[in-house]
């Protein structure tokens, strides 16, 4: 079945590991865009950190930041979607988490969702600290009860390994929110647990724009590497990861050359039946 629509994770999947889009991974962006796929970048990143790494002439359609919180059209910035979590919501689970001790940020809604709250746990927590570190200029300390009526876009849970202990309590503990897992691209070994309104996640961003902008009588491709990509994956009807990827992941989908290798190149030409 041809191709309606490619979407691609962008750290460590589009990106290689210096943050950069190489000249093979273009190429392919711009034969896909020849041929009038749509393509599209999903990141856990916010919108203010996506812009940081992607090309301003980076050859894509649409970029889903914050997870799937938010949809951008590519080609004049414009914001199609942005969900958030009321100041009620939030202010639960803020104080949810400040009762389990744990080290959390908790972030504002698009487009400002690289400011932060931040809470710091019962435990030494490096990882925690070297994301605070990095952003300290947008962060602040949380203090309960939240004073203004603002919204938020999620809260990120730093968990230290070894494991995802932390992550499976929260997924039980919070079933009216969306808990999604990833792997710190700090440290390579921290958990990040992130939490969103219930429904959000790559898969939900792209079927969105599945409906609205792609033939949906044809193939959906996806390329990640990690486990917030999993959603994603089983979304898509051709999934791929790359090289890099866990060994569980890569145990389940299809493998392809890692993202120093232009493993997204080599995905999109197997998918296109050119191998």
């Amino acid at each position: 079945m041809p191709l309606g629509i490619v979407i691609t994770d962008l750290d460590g999947t589009l990106l290689g590991s210096k943050h950069e889009l190489s000249e093979e991974n273009r190429r392919t962006l711009e034969e896909l865009g020849a041929r009038g796929i749509p393509r599209v970048v999903s990141t856990g990143r916010s919108l203010y950190s996506a812009l940081s790494v992607l090309p301003a002439d980076a050859p894509i359609d649409f970029l889903c930041h914050s997870s799937g919180a938010g949809i951008m059209r590519w080609s004049d910035r414009a914001s199609l979607r942005a969900v958030s979590m009321a100041h009620v919501e939030a202010s639960a689970l803020a104080a949810e988490l400040v009762r389990r001790e744990l080290c959390f940020m908790l972030h504002f809604a698009i487009p400002d969702s690289h400011l932060f709250y931040a809470h710091r746990g019962r435990a030494e927590n490096a990882d925690f600290e070297q994301r605070l570190a990095r952003h300290s200029a947008f962060a602040t300390s949380l203090r309960l009860p939240l004073a203004e009526a603002r919204a938020f876009s999620q809260a990120l849970v730093v968990e230290p390994p070894p494991g995802a202990v932390e992550y499976a309590a929260l997924v039980r503990a919070l079933p009216g929110f969306q808990v999604i897992r990833t792997t710190s691209p700090l440290d390579g070994a921290s958990t990040w647990i992130e939490i969103f309104p219930s429904g959000i996640n790559k898969a939900a961003a792209a079927d969105w724009l599945w409906q609205s902008v792609a033939n949906t009588g044809l193939s959906r491709v996806a390329v990640g590497n990690d486990y917030n990509d999993l959603d994603l994956l089983a979304w898509a009807d051709r999934a791929y990861v790359v090289g890099n990827a866990p060994a569980e992941l890569r145990a389940r989908y299809t493998t392809v050359a890692s993202n120093d290798d232009a493993g997204f190149s080599a995905a999109v030409r197997h998918a296109l039946g050119s191998l």
